[in-house]
């Protein structure tokens, strides 16, 4: 308490001189007017001193003055009232907020001011940074509750790290450097996304077990942060910025730690660790519930997901058409970076790469083939769980190849079916990531069915395969059956047509000798000239009958040698025209149709047949149309015989092939069944069109041998 001497008590203000050299600011009231005011408190107030003595309550704001008045006559009379309490004063630079302590020296009331406008800005933030927690609750992502923290206290120029401890290590996630602690660089300044690991330092080990505390030197703990190789630089930046202070708070979730939000400035005081500590139960209450909306939004995603996959993988016909969804699925979910699919050879103990989605080739190169033994990848198939690792717990090279391709964090689960394990799931991530144990299961869940359709296309392929290979057999049973059953009734309709052709053959001479010896008897216009030519007719049908039926039981193999079409296919057509002037030809031969190798009897006996059948089905006359190009599905030549007759009706096409069905009077119903086996038996097959319209069209396709073909290459 300041005694004033004898001087002080006469008025003037020489005998208050000695307070000028006190280091507060003061004031000397007598008669409700100040006959002293120090040195500090014109600096503070900013008026000279003719401006301040005489003067008391017009200093001070216009809606204080009637306070202090009547709380200065209350006390001149002895009433009690506080001594100390807060006012607002009348400055050179505006109204500025102030502490009166007010002590009674007789006559002399002695005022000592204490300036608040900074301490009154520092509490003005803290009830901001109050307001900002309480603007956290109702934020349904975590992410959400973060950014607004983090955008919150850069807009309060609060310098700030958010560290995420791991076992020994403590990992920088998001930082801000307020302007003030950039120390003048600019590039400092400003939000950051660091992801860096660093070292428990004293102040962090404390607030991670006691919830908060308070550290005097902040540029001390960082450098114990970063450790021994950024130390230096960091304490000769922090120096350059002046003494900081620093109060850690701890985020909680489910009642557990599970963050660190530290806080720099030099006006920090262990009085700013309750309401901080306050924030930090408030972003955690938020991060609570946040994350629980989050669970129950993430449960349901989850789920619908997995119904997703259930429903692709019941309908993918293949493994890789299951592999693109069920990755995106993860991407969308995890919202990771790329997601990798190894599968375990069966005769090789290694992993091989069947699957990524956001990665590129090159990235992937170093993942095509692993050992199962010796890697991680391999150590999750061995325990059969699954694995979240950082880039550093990898072993060379693979945790140089993470490192250059942008990783940080990858997850590896297990893909198993029963007992039986047939690969691993690597998701990765490009920031430091923790994975919750929903995420995992959801994880797992998701490698099961991934799991289950690799299984069931391995099963579904040896079913299709037995599958295949006993059609093979039943095919091959069917043809050797049929082949039998050919044979024998072949043999038998060989043993029936020698014993007609030799029954029928004998009487045949006879009917044509009796008929040419009638000729010469019966005159030209004889009505019996036309019995005579209708016996010739029925005889010679019969013969055809005979020699059709002897090539039907007995075909023999053909004898095969390149012969030109064109030469063939006009003897034919010519020998089938003959005499049939009302029938019009029209040839579209193509002169690059190669050689093909035919037995030339054989071929030219079933051109023949196709012509006659063409000009048959033209009673009234028409045209025919030879055609014949090259091959375009293969190596080969294709001929066709189009007439323009009435065709062929559909329920007569099937029976066209079927022996001895005929729709002509004279016809032995074999001649389209041996152009058929002729066909076959040259590797070829032969194709009936025959549109609604009219007109039929016989296309038959001969393959090039391969001797033929290198010829003609």
């Amino acid at each position: 308490m300041l005694i004033p001497c004898d001087d002080a008590r006469r008025s003037g203000g020489a005998p208050y001189q000695h307070l000028d050299t006190l280091p507060f600011a003061l004031a000397v009231v007598r008669n409700r007017s100040i006959v002293h005011a120090n040195t500090a408190l014109l600096e503070l107030l900013g008026f000279p001193r003719e401006e301040v003595v005489g003067k008391l309550f017009e200093l001070f704001s216009p809606q204080q003055q009637a306070f202090l008045s009547e709380r200065h006559t209350r006390r001149r009379l002895g009433e009690p009232v506080p001594d100390t309490y807060e006012t607002v004063m009348r400055t050179s630079t505006g109204e500025r907020r102030v502490e009166l302590s007010i002590s009674m020296k007789g006559p002399e009331t002695w005022m000592r001011v204490r300036d608040l406008s900074g301490r009154v800005v520092h509490r003005q933030l803290l009830q901001r940074v109050a307001t900002l927690g309480a603007s956290l609750p109702g934020l349904h992502d975590e992410g959400e509750v973060l950014s607004r923290v983090f955008q919150g206290l850069a807009e309060l120029e609060l310098s700030y790290g958010y560290l995420v401890p791991d076992t020994e290590r403590v990992w920088l996630g998001h930082a801000f450097v307020a302007t003030g602690t950039a120390a003048g660089e600019a590039r400092l300044s400003g939000q950051h996304l660091v992801d860096v690991p660093g070292t428990w330092s004293p102040m962090l080990r404390l607030a991670w077990t006691e919830g908060s505390a308070y550290g005097v030197d902040f540029a001390r703990e960082t450098a114990q942060f970063v450790g021994p190789d950024w130390a230096e630089p960091v304490l000769t930046h922090l120096r350059r910025v002046g003494p900081l202070r620093s109060v850690c708070v701890r985020i909680d979730q489910a009642g557990k730690p599970r963050a660190l939000l530290a806080l720099a400035a030099d006006w920090l005081s262990e009085e700013e660790l309750a309401p901080l500590r306050l924030f930090a139960a408030q972003v955690s209450a938020a991060l609570e519930a946040a994350n629980t909306i989050s669970r129950l939004s993430t449960h349901n995603i989850a789920l619908t997901a997995l119904s997703r996959l259930a429903a692709v993988a019941a309908t993918a016909p293949e493994p890789r058409a299951f592999f693109g969804p069920g990755t995106e699925e993860i991407i969308g979910l995890l919202r990771c970076d790329s997601v990798l699919l190894l599968l375990r050879t069966e005769s090789t103990e290694e992993l091989e790469l069947v699957w990524h989605q956001g990665s590129t080739e090159e990235s992937v190169r170093a993942f095509l083939r692993l050992p199962m033994r010796g890697t991680m990848f391999g150590k999750v198939i061995e325990l059969g769980i699954p694995m979240v690792l950082q880039t550093d717990d990898f072993p060379e090279p693979v945790r140089e190849h993470l490192r250059g391709n942008g990783r940080s964090t990858v997850a590896m689960v297990p893909l198993q079916v029963r007992s039986r394990m047939v690969g691993t799931l690597v998701i990765t991530f490009s920031q430091h990531r923790l994975l919750s144990v929903m995420e995992l299961e959801t994880l797992q869940a998701m490698g099961s069915h991934f799991a289950a359709a690799i299984e069931s296309h391995r099963l579904l392929q040896q079913v299709r395969g037995r599958a295949e290979e006993l059609a093979r057999l039943h095919a091959e049973l069917k043809h050797t059956q049929r082949q039998l059953v050919e044979h024998e009734r072949l043999a038998a309709l060989g043993e029936l047509s020698a014993v007609v052709a030799h029954e029928v053959r004998n009487p045949l001479g006879a009917i044509f000798n009796a008929v040419a010896t009638l000729r010469r008897f019966v005159e030209p216009n004889a009505p019996a000239r036309t019995l005579v030519t209708i016996l010739e007719e029925e005889a010679n049908r019969l013969n055809r009958l005979v020699d059709d039926l002897l090539d039907f039981a007995r075909p023999s193999a053909p004898e095969l040698y390149p012969v030109p079409l064109a030469l063939m296919l006009e003897e034919a057509v010519r020998t089938a025209t003959s005499g049939q002037p009302r029938v019009r030809v029209e040839w579209a031969l193509q002169p690059d149709v190669p050689p093909v190798p035919v037995d030339e009897r054989k071929m030219r006996q079933s051109f023949l047949n196709l012509a006659l059948n063409a000009v048959q089905a033209m009673p009234q006359g028409g045209t025919l149309r030879v055609t014949a190009y090259r091959c375009t599905e293969k190596p080969g030549a294709v001929v066709e015989f189009t007439d323009t007759g009435s065709g062929i009706p559909p329920e007569l096409r099937e029976r066209l092939f079927q022996p001895f069905f005929t729709t002509k009077a004279t016809g032995t119903g074999l001649g389209l069944i041996i152009v058929q086996r002729t066909l076959e038996a040259h590797g070829g097959h032969i194709h009936v069109d025959s549109p609604p319209g009219g007109g039929t069209t016989f296309r038959l396709v001969l393959p090039l041998g391969p001797e033929v073909e290198t010829q003609v290459g």
